[in-house]
Order: structure tokens, then sequence, then C-alpha cells
């Protein structure tokens, strides 16, 4: 992180969870048990909706579990482009 001045790092394991960590904090979740439809999207969910609460200034627990619960919600959505108005967050 030092080296690249990097702000933000993510580490995700698909069904095994997640990580993100900043230079002063790590937050760790596991991935939620759901009925998964299709994967497609799922990382680039996770991805936007990170950089977004993020960018907003939000704490790193409220960053991870709001992409999370983004990706999941497309893992529950055929393709990779859902109805997000159906997301209740």
């Amino acid at each position: 992180m030092d080296q690249y001045k990097l702000k933000l790092i993510a580490l995700t394991y698909g069904s095994n969870g997640s990580i993100l960590m900043t230079p002063t904090n790590v937050s760790q979740l596991k991935t939620p048990k759901i009925n998964v439809i299709d994967t497609i999207g799922a990382g680039d969910s996770f991805t936007a909706t990170m950089a977004m609460e993020f960018v907003k200034g939000e704490s790193l627990a409220k960053v991870h579990q709001k992409a999370v619960e983004v990706s999941s919600f497309v893992c529950q959505s055929n393709g990779a482009m859902p109805d997000y108005n159906n997301l209740k967050t």
C-alpha cells in the first residue's frame, strides 16, 4: 500500500468471503448464503459499489457491507444488469 500510495485494497474469494483493507483498517466478511442464479456481474457490482461508497467517505465496514449486499443481489438475478429498483438495502 505504501509503495503505490493505495488507499484501498479488495480481495474477493467468491463464496469464501472478502476482505477490504485501508492503511489503517481491515474489514472481513463472509459471503451470505443465497440462492445463486447467475454470477455474471457480481465482481463488477462489488467493485463499483465499493468505489462509490468509499469515495462518499463511508466507514470501511459500511463500504464493505454495501458491496456485499449489491453483489449478492446481482447473483440472485439473471444477467449482469438486474433491475436495481428491486434492491433492498
